[in-house]
């Protein structure tokens, strides 16, 4: 607008107008997933998880001889038979003879049995595998559902070459077998029948089994545990009982 002398007047500074909001509301800002942590690595001799094969090399011999010498004369192999032993004289089966059953002597004879029977299983598939290039460690399935619970347990008896290709579980057969057979050498009477050693054979397979299927659904165990707070279902053992790093990282 002008004033009375036609000159034009500056137009009056007015306040910025507030700015529109939108009506549709912000959406908030993605917040980070929180992961959770991983089961821990497999260490050899482990008894819920080594050996495993995920995303490693061919076992070479090396790897298991190391992998043998831990699971076979390390501490645990040494600790594990004595709670064999006080297992089985705190029940010990109908008939079991007086001398296996009361006192230290007889809690030599239980630990030594249990201690041979290791010895020889592992010895047995350890010795199989170097000689048929039989990859005997465990390999995750990758499958979804129920589908891993029967490759677990069909692992027990295919397996893998150290090429990697699938093959019958000689290893695990010869094992069982050492382990199963081996106490009728020394077991009273009326416990070293080829029945006894028949069924210490299938109790072989069946924690072949079991350590199978923990070791594929681990990861899933771990989660649960650490969502409930609770420690993971493994023993912890110090550095020295797992011998060195690469024995767990080849």
């Amino acid at each position: 607008m002008g004033n009375a002398d036609g000159q034009a007047t500056p137009s009056a500074t007015l306040p910025d107008a507030p700015v529109a909001q939108s009506s549709v509301a912000q959406s908030p800002a993605p917040q980070s997933t929180k992961t959770l942590p991983q089961a821990p690595e497999p260490i050899a001799g482990d008894s819920w998880y080594a050996p495993i094969a995920a995303g490693r090399g061919p076992q070479s011999l090396k790897l298991k001889t190391e992998t043998y010498m831990v699971a076979t004369f390390g501490p645990r192999a040494m600790v594990a038979p004595a709670f064999s032993a006080a297992m089985r004289m705190a029940r010990p089966p109908v008939g079991y003879p007086s001398d296996w059953l009361d006192g230290g002597p007889a809690f030599g004879r239980n630990y030594g049995a249990a201690l041979g029977s290791r010895f020889a299983f592992e010895t047995g598939r350890y010795a199989t595998g170097a000689l048929l290039h039989e990859d005997f460690r465990y390999r995750p399935s990758g499958k979804q559902g129920v589908a891993r619970l029967f490759y677990a347990i069909g692992y027990t008896f295919v397996d893998r070459s150290d090429s990697g290709h699938r093959r019958l579980a000689v290893a695990n057969f010869a094992g069982a077998a050492a382990g199963g057979f081996a106490g009728n050498l020394y077991l009273p009477d009326g416990f070293n029948t080829p029945g006894d050693g028949a069924r210490n054979f299938e109790g072989r397979f069946v924690g072949f089994a079991t350590n199978n299927i923990t070791r594929e659904f681990a990861p899933e165990i771990f989660r649960v545990t650490h969502r409930l707070r609770v420690p993971f279902p493994r023993i912890p053992l110090p550095e020295w009982w797992t011998k060195k790093p690469s024995v767990a990282r080849p």
